[in-house]
């Protein structure tokens, strides 16, 4: 630590950790040093990450450089590997792969929350999560990739199975995913000879009663509706008992045969955050309403990791983006207060509306009282994430990536990331033969 300096540390690069460092370094003076640790070094903006699958958006344009925003702070780019709360130090990874430690005046955890692939046998195996612009860019990849090889496949089972999409989990994100999905497929097909549309198979499997619960009953339904207007197969209280390299294995014994099985069924406990000796509930940081971890004065846990109580209505703040963003707000002015001797205040927030993306144009959402779905919902929803663009320029690359897929054709290049055997030979890898 530099010499007559204090310390915060922030675990977590998310909207969470983001928001609370940028708020930190306003309100505090150069006296406070603030460290963010993140395993990426650019924020990624995941709501729009079913569109990057969809191909809709430019990778590139939905990620942020944390150095950028975060001037003043420092970034390491590394995990942290664990906490020793008695002496007020954090564990994390050296550029040589050992282990250091750093100690800290007080301690923000925003480490996000991991996905959940081990509720679904197999689903580590054979399934693709959608938790980072990597799984998205990557299944993107792997889609088209599939278009490709359905073009040569003889067997009618076989290119059945390769044009066959099965997404878990009926919530926002499974349903933007397979719409973005549908979209994609059905827009490339045209430019395949030997794919017809109908052969495109995208199925949607939902444990509930119905798919988007936090949505109201009619809103849903419209969803669902339209959904399978357009041919995405929707079912909704099933079971699914386990994914195979088939496809997916359902209760009762049926089986789904689909060569690119999602999951979208939530999120699971954050190894560190196990194994801090904190205590958790339902997998997340217990705090108190100024997101203080109890018994801990000199900790505090915001974003998904946390258990966040929210003044306005006494609930628990929900794993949204739009909730992460004030509650680092919120943290930073309480920790303002705590150093300059004032009391804390309980984090308190009005939720701005839900909004999910239907595909071809479509939305459903629910703000200010108002129920909005079709087109309208599409354009407000774009708006809303728009605006919350971190800079001028990626608003501009956004608004033309948008215009641009609203005029032509969706991108539907395959990216390889072979190199080439000169390159890979230098580096000491295995080439293909």
């Amino acid at each position: 630590m530099t010499a007559g300096l204090s310390r915060i540390v922030i675990v977590g690069g998310g909207f969470a950790g983001v928001a609370t460092a940028r708020a930190l370094r306003r309100r505090l003076p150069s006296s406070w040093e603030i460290v963010v640790y993140s395993r990426e070094n650019h924020l990624c903006f995941s709501p729009l990450l079913p569109e990057v699958v969809g191909s809709s958006l430019n990778p590139m344009h939905v990620v942020w450089s944390i150095r950028e925003m975060l001037k003043g702070v420092i970034c390491r780019t590394t995990p942290v590997t664990g906490f020793d709360l008695d002496v007020q130090q954090i564990r994390y990874r050296a550029e040589d792969g050992t282990e250091a430690s750093e100690h800290y005046d007080h301690l923000v955890i925003a480490a996000g929350l991991p996905v959940r692939l081990e509720i679904i046998e197999g689903m580590g195996d054979y399934g693709w999560p959608i938790k980072t612009l990597g799984d998205a860019a990557a299944l993107r990849n792997h889609l088209i990739a599939q278009l490709e090889r359905s073009e040569l496949a003889e067997s009618p089972e076989r290119k059945r199975a390769l044009l066959s999409v099965a997404v878990v989990g009926g919530g926002f994100t499974g349903v933007e995913v397979a719409a973005a999905i549908l979209d994609l497929l059905l827009d490339a097909a045209p430019f395949y000879s030997r794919i017809r549309p109908e052969e495109i198979q995208v199925h949607l499997l939902e444990g509930g009663p119905r798919i988007l619960a936090p949505l109201t009953e009619k809103l849903a339904a419209f969803a669902h509706r339209k959904l399978e207007a357009r041919g995405m197969h929707i079912q909704t209280g099933v079971g699914v008992e386990a994914a195979d390299a088939g496809g997916l294995r359902l209760a009762g014994g049926a089986h789904i045969d689909a060569s690119t099985v999602i999951s979208a069924v939530g999120n699971g406990v954050h190894p560190l955050i196990a194994n801090s000796g904190l205590a958790l509930s339902r997998g997340r940081i217990q705090v108190n309403g100024a997101m203080q971890v109890e018994g801990h004065a000199d900790v505090w846990a915001l974003g998904d990791c946390a258990a966040v109580p929210n003044a306005e209505d006494d609930s628990i703040s929900p794993t949204l983006a739009q909730f992460a963003g004030p509650q680092g707000q919120q943290l930073a002015k309480n920790l303002e207060a705590v150093i300059a001797g004032r009391s804390p205040q309980a984090f308190r927030h009005h939720s701005r509306g839900l909004f999910c993306l239907i595909g071809h144009r479509n939305a459903v959402g629910q703000a200010f009282g108002l129920r909005i779905a079709g087109f309208p919902a599409w354009v407000m929803w774009h708006a809303i994430y728009w605006a919350k663009m971190p800079s001028a320029a990626r608003k501009l690359q956004i608004a033309v990536d948008w215009l641009w897929d609203l005029c032509f054709p969706r991108d539907i290049v395959e990216l390889s990331m072979e190199q080439t055997r000169e390159l890979e030979a230098r580096h000491g890898k295995p080439t293909a033969s």
